[in-house]
């Protein structure tokens, strides 16, 4: 089997690595590199879930301070975000385990993203969230 550089080619090497596992030639494998990708993973799934949050809180907030501007569009984000959310947890329960740390960074950038986005300062906005988890997954919750 040839050997593919990890550098020049990631797809490609990603797909030997998979193979020589499967038959396992642990001897030809890349473990240092193999390693850091499956690190990798974990954190871009947590890395996702906070994103998540982030655009969930931020369209709550503008829902929640902007009433006289609410439109589809942002319950429909709202509604994505938390099926994006529902996804995640379904395909990687563990991170159940960092739901506190998650809620917290998302909102923190939400915030942010919703003082950019309405014009209004970001002290007007709560600074730790408002909403409990079950609120934020509650797909009837939509703050007034």
């Amino acid at each position: 089997m040839a050997k593919t550089n990890y550098e020049q080619d990631f797809y490609t090497w990603s797909l030997e690595q998979a193979e020589l596992l499967r038959l396992r030639r642990f001897d030809q494998v890349d473990w240092g590199n193999v390693i850091e990708e499956l690190a990798d993973l974990g954190r871009s799934e947590y890395r996702a879930l906070v994103s998540a949050l982030e655009q969930l809180t931020l369209h709550l907030l503008k829902w929640q301070y902007q009433s006289t501007r609410r439109s589809r569009s942002w319950r429909l984000s709202i509604d994505k975000q938390r099926l994006q959310i529902e996804r995640l947890l379904e395909e990687s329960p563990g991170l159940r385990s960092r739901l506190e740390a998650a809620v917290e960074t998302g909102y923190k950038y939400g915030r942010k993203g919703a003082a950019k986005e309405t014009g209004l300062v970001v002290t007007c906005f709560p600074e730790r969230c408002p909403y409990l988890w079950e609120q934020l997954m509650d797909e009837e919750f939509y703050p007034s």
